[in-house]
């Protein structure tokens, strides 16, 4: 009897230690999370059917354009995923309605996929770090899609930009007045490279492909970007395919005109 007593009590030990490690590595240390599925005029069928015609697209940036394309004209709709540091958190897929964040995160998550169960496995991954659907694990800022051990994709705006990018210092998440954008969410310093926007010249439009993921660099303490969306060209011209507050939907609009008045450009780009 002592003896399976000491047994079990090791087995416990055993789990909650493994539970500790996997928790300080960020993993997803539960079997399964709670989902929120709105698929608006989609279904599991036709979702499966769009990423069996974007297997078909050559490499990443058909695919991308391909899939981004599908959303042309879904109505923008902002907070689908709501949380907060005291809730649980779920994964949401609600595609009846998509802001800036939600439609890029859509759209790199197919392009991973081969069906549906695998679009939900993929949007964890993308969404979160380490696919742990946490609040506190959500890519709440476009630079984390280039920041960690886990990234979504690879930063080319010095690439692209040359000596004309430059790089601000920025305690993400901290507002000028030292209170928080996201309270509960810990703040961290990074470094982030944008393209000011009146030194965006044709030389640098040139260098931005199809399938580019772009954020507006924002000059507001605490933030990194403003918006975010994805680069098409089209006849030489470069658009940003963007869920826009402004026309309340899915829309290309001519980059270099787009950028007017506005602080600079990031380009994030996947391979």
């Amino acid at each position: 009897m002592n003896r399976i007593i000491k047994n079990l009590f090791l087995l416990i030990i055993i789990v909650i230690a493994a539970k500790f490690l996997l928790t300080a590595f960020g993993k997803d240390i539960s079997a399964g999370y709670q989902e929120k599925i709105v698929l608006g005029n989609w279904t599991e069928q036709s979702i499966e059917t769009l990423i069996e015609h974007a297997g078909s697209k050559s490499g990443p940036s058909a695919k991308i354009e391909f899939l981004s394309e599908s959303f042309l004209e879904t109505p923008y709709a902002g907070n689908t995923l709501g949380g907060a540091s005291d809730e649980t958190e779920q994964l949401t897929v609600d595609l009846s309605g998509l802001d800036c964040f939600t439609y890029i995160d859509y759209v790199e998550s197919l392009r991973l996929s081969g069906g549906f169960a695998e679009f939900k496995e993929k949007l964890a991954k993308i969404r979160y770090k380490h696919g742990a659907v946490l609040w506190d694990k959500r890519r709440h800022f476009f630079s984390d899609w280039v920041s960690g051990d886990s990234k979504n994709a690879h930063d080319v705006t010095r690439e692209i930009g040359g000596s004309a990018t430059e790089t601000a210092t920025k305690e993400l998440n901290r507002k000028t007045d030292g209170s928080l954008w996201l309270p509960g969410l810990a703040t961290v310093k990074r470094k982030v490279s944008y393209i000011p926007s009146q030194k965006i010249s044709p030389r640098i439009l040139q260098g931005i492909e199809t399938g580019d993921y772009l954020g507006i660099y924002s000059d507001r303490e605490g933030l990194d970007v403003s918006h975010t969306g994805i680069a098409v060209r089209k006849d030489g011209v470069v658009y940003l395919r963007h869920a826009s507050t402004v026309h309340r939907k899915v829309l290309d609009e001519e980059l270099a005109a787009y950028m007017k008045n506005k602080p600079g450009l990031l380009v994030y780009r996947v391979k």
